[in-house]
């Protein structure tokens, strides 16, 4: 619990049996503490008014309020602010525990959870529920900012919540970018929806943070690929317990490698990285730490959302598990300390252009804690509430053919800039200076939405139809390069487009290579053909510089 407190307890008034609660700047803190008051309450036991109320203390004035969360989400909601309230509401994830779990227990606990539903300003009550429509008006559409799920326990109650991260992010960290979903709800027999991703809190009883991280990813990918099943918490207890030698209920938790044995049960073909595991050169500037975060930062630029397992520094006690699903804004700092952390191969040290990493300009991300309200805006180094932890294993949920990963991609990018023939020397000196800092930016998108939009962005006739024409697979990883000076504008001069269901070969780093684009110079390789290659003899005329592809992560905030 997050703390406890004693209030007053009202004579008549009872706010869980309210379906349309009015939340104002006069009344919200009285309201929002009375009304999570009862809701706690009412999860306890049936609450028989005033009775029940009064002989839970000796002096008949004062109750225990639990869990805060609930009331730290509704006091980031932007008032004025309507709760419609579903009391028989039947949460498939919580039916499942209880059918698991709950109803074998003696003493009862109930069937039904409780959904709340945000809408900004006041939604009239007639309007909403009485029209004839199940399609509600758009300016209730356009007002409504997600859901939450109350189940009927006495600690950590918060169920499926699917918010809008627009209203709950703090200004103060804006702007963020963030991987989501469009859910479809339907409320009372309206249908609605939100763009979220999924949080729940764990119940420490069916579900520990690990498997609250894998019910959140599923939920996740199966509401956004038909690719993916929609998983139960009774799923995630039968992949685990194939791996377990006792009983899996109550959960003791579970450990990083059996989070991916189970997402490879669900479909996916996941990678693990463990932060003791990287390999350390002497003449590199980055450490074990700097390379980690860098692989996390390709991933959630590629629009996947990544579970971090969080230990101890020292590797002793115990852990925690969170998602991360995007990153906040540049670090002018970070920027300074990545321009001296620049790339350059010994081989080439004299004649290549410096690479300077845009995942170092970065540091904070967007989690998904079970600990805390949705949404926490942290650094790095401090994922977790808890000072002591840090990122140690990242599990990435990646599609069953996308064989090349982060590492791969990041070292055959590298070696195509620096090759003699395919190089950024051998076809930009007209454009760059001698040695002219570039900046790099690697991401994988899927080739549909990479080539709609960079035909769409395309003044230039001759290129569009390059990219229109080019067979990709269904994923490929994408290095924008970048002119230091073009870089705050995002107006990349180049890109490398590489196929992410190739793995890398032993010196051959351009087998991989789909698309490479220089000013006035493209070149593609169709699938039957041996090598790519520029022909010197085609030049595109009035090549102007082009926008980053921004489509794998939506921005909120300037």
């Amino acid at each position: 619990m997050n703390n406890q407190e004693m209030t007053d307890v009202p004579d008549i008034f009872r706010y869980d049996e309210v379906l349309f609660v009015y939340i104002n700047d006069d009344n919200y803190e009285e309201a929002i503490h009375e009304f999570c008051r009862d809701i706690y309450l009412n999860n306890i036991r049936e609450l028989d008014d005033k009775e029940y109320l009064d002989s839970l203390n000796p002096d008949n004035k004062k109750i225990i309020t639990n869990d805060t969360t609930l009331e730290e989400i509704l006091k980031k909601l932007p008032r004025p602010f309507t709760i419609i309230q579903e009391n028989h509401h039947i949460d498939k994830s919580f039916r499942d525990s209880y059918y698991t779990y709950y109803s074998n227990q003696h003493f009862q606990t109930k069937r039904y959870s409780r959904r709340l539903s945000f809408f900004q300003n006041i939604v009239d009550e007639d309007l909403f529920l009485y029209q004839d429509s199940e399609d509600v008006p758009k300016e209730v559409q356009d007002a409504f900012m997600g859901t939450c799920v109350v189940n009927p326990l006495s600690k950590r109650m918060i169920g499926r919540t699917l918010i809008n991260p627009e209203y709950l992010i703090s200004k103060n960290s804006l702007p963020v970018y963030v991987r989501l979903s469009k859910y479809t709800l339907h409320i009372y027999g309206k249908t609605l929806t939100v763009k979220a991703f999924p949080y729940r809190m764990q119940d420490s009883e069916t579900m520990s943070c690990v498997e609250v991280t894998l019910l959140n990813l599923t939920d996740y990918y199966s509401n956004s690929y038909k690719d993916y099943p929609s998983v139960v918490p009774s799923d995630i207890l039968k992949s685990i317990q194939k791996q377990s030698h006792e009983r899996v209920l109550p959960s003791k938790g579970a450990t990083y490698p059996i989070l991916t044995k189970a997402l490879s049960d669900f479909g996916f073909s996941p990678r693990l990285y463990n932060l003791n595991s990287i390999d350390s050169y002497s003449l590199s500037y980055l450490s074990k730490k700097d390379k980690l975060k860098r692989w996390l930062h390709y991933y959630i630029e590629s629009g996947i959302p990544v579970a971090v397992n969080l230990m101890p520094k020292g590797q002793k006690g115990p852990g925690h598990s969170v998602i991360c699903i995007g990153h906040g804004k540049e670090n002018s700092s970070l920027r300074k300390k990545a321009f001296q952390n620049k790339y350059i191969s010994y081989k080439h040290r004299d004649t290549a252009h410096p690479l300077i990493n845009s995942a170092d300009f970065y540091d904070e991300y967007v989690i998904i804690d079970d600990n805390e309200p949705v949404y926490q805006v942290r650094t790095f180094d401090k994922l977790a509430t808890f000072s002591d932890l840090e990122a140690v294993n990242l599990a990435v949920p990646l599609y069953k053919r996308m064989f090349m990963d982060a590492p791969d991609a990041n070292t055959i990018v590298r070696a195509v800039l620096q090759h003699e023939a395919l190089g950024i020397t051998a076809w930009c000196d007209e454009f760059l200076e001698p040695k002219e800092d570039v900046i790099i930016r690697l991401f994988m998108a899927s080739s549909s939405g990479l080539k709609s939009f960079r035909i769409a962005s395309q003044a230039n006739h001759y290129i569009a139809k390059n990219y229109a024409l080019v067979p990709m697979p269904r994923f490929v990883w994408v290095c924008e390069l970048y002119r230091v000076s073009d870089y705050e504008e995002l107006k990349a001069f180049g890109e490398i487009v590489l196929d992410a269901t190739s793995v890398p070969g032993n010196g051959q780093e351009t087998d991989s290579l789909i698309l490479a684009r220089y000013p006035k110079k493209i070149a593609y390789r169709m699938p039957e053909d041996a090598e790519i290659a520029f022909d010197e003899n085609v030049e595109v005329v009035e090549d102007d510089l082009f926008p980053g592809y921004r489509h794998n992560l939506e921005k909120y905030g300037l």
